[in-house]
């Protein structure tokens, strides 16, 4: 029986049959194993039983990018008069940065690695989760006195000025969805692999190497690159590789030596040119070290098979928590907070506070959050 399945599952990741239809959704169709249908980073929408492995990405996703925003966002990066003074110190930042500033390439991929599926209670429901924490945000900051109310305020609550930029990328993404979905049920496995390698090399030449030469690549900040991310995605899904073959252990073992890699090349960029980290470079969301460590978790994650409520209810809240830590109303605080904690305490302890107030961050906005979905249960009915 085990032999049968497994030629049956070569033959349909072939495409022998079914072209254009992803092999994995069909062959769990065809056997009525539970799965998971569409899923998008928005939780747009989602079979009634599904695997938490992928939940529980998308809150360690989100945890990442809390982290990243207590380090180098708040911090700044060590300078070369850091590392001097303080190498130790200096390490441990680097370190943490490089283990965590793949979450947003996560993000995307996680998208693209199910695929989005156009849905108007998908479109709907991501709309009313931004909108009602930017106006709620926005109305709370004004009462507390931590924003005015002006025009500046105002466009901000419609995403109008340069702040929000993953939500405008992802609405873009949202939006191309069935084209790059069209592409990949038409395109082969060589076109698709030319595409995703040309793809990335225009990227990393006009977009990391000499970031100068462009401007509508912007280091990652863009739908550009979100659209790439997305397309890789569907290729480790739909197309068995040698890194994909990966166990869970040895990809968290081969993400850990890249983020060592990165810690030691931005080390030794210094000492070799004095004035300046140049490995900090690497420290981008379009660098090869990031988008390894991207796909390594997304690799890890896929190895897993956990089925829980409590992860899955966390994670319906990870959006929310990014709203809310983002919001531009919020940043300075979030960023003063931190840097206040980083200049009383130690290293070592700093970061164990950091890792203490994310977890409660996070779950105290989750429980705010079933104010929003409770009211969404009820719009959509309507929709």
């Amino acid at each position: 029986m085990m032999y049968v399945w497994m030629m049956l599952k070569e033959r349909f990741i072939r495409g022998i049959f079914l072209k254009g239809i992803d092999p994995y959704d069909r062959i769990k169709h065809t056997f009525k194993v539970s799965y998971v249908k569409s899923y998008t980073l928005m939780n747009q929408k989602f079979s009634k039983v599904r695997d938490s492995n992928f939940e529980l990405l998308r809150i360690v996703a989100i945890s990442m990018v809390l982290i990243l925003h207590a380090d180098f966002f708040s911090l700044e990066g060590p300078s070369a008069a850091d590392i001097m003074s303080d190498l130790s110190g200096s390490s441990m930042r680097i370190l943490i940065q490089a283990l965590t500033i793949s979450a947003v390439d996560i993000f995307v991929m996680i998208s693209g690695y199910y695929g989005i599926q156009h849905s108007k209670h998908g479109i709907f429901n991501f709309l009313f989760q931004t909108f009602f924490y930017l106006i709620i945000i926005y109305v709370v900051c004004i009462a507390c006195g931590l924003s005015k109310l002006n025009m500046t305020g105002i466009k901000e609550l419609f995403m109008l000025t340069s702040s929000n930029w993953f939500l405008k990328s992802y609405i873009l993404l949202y939006i191309i969805a069935p084209v790059l979905n069209a592409f990949v049920s038409k395109a082969n496995k060589r076109q698709f692999k030319f595409i995703l390698i040309s793809y990335y090399a225009f990227i990393l030449i006009w977009g990391w190497l000499f970031p100068t030469s462009t401007d509508y690549i912007a280091g990652g900040y863009s739908p550009l690159f979100f659209v790439w991310l997305y397309l890789l995605a569907r290729y480790m899904r739909l197309y068995s590789f040698r890194l994909t073959q990966l166990t869970f252990v040895t990809a968290i073992i081969f993400y850990s030596i890249t983020a060592f890699f990165v810690l030691l090349i931005c080390i030794s960029t210094y000492y070799i040119g004095g004035d300046a980290v140049y490995g900090y470079i690497l420290l981008q969301y379009i660098s090869p070290t990031t988008v390894a460590t991207a796909m390594l978790l997304i690799i890890a994650t896929s190895k897993l098979h956990i089925s829980s409520k409590l992860i899955n209810r966390l994670a319906a809240s990870s959006f929310a928590v990014y709203l809310v830590c983002v919001n531009p109303n919020l940043l300075t605080p979030y960023r003063n907070l931190f840097s206040d904690l980083y200049h009383t305490y130690s290293d070592l302890m700093y970061w164990l506070i950091v890792l203490g107030l994310v977890a409660i961050i996070y779950i105290a906005i989750a429980v705010i959050d079933t104010i929003r979905i409770f009211l969404w249960k009820r719009i959509e009915l309507t929709v």
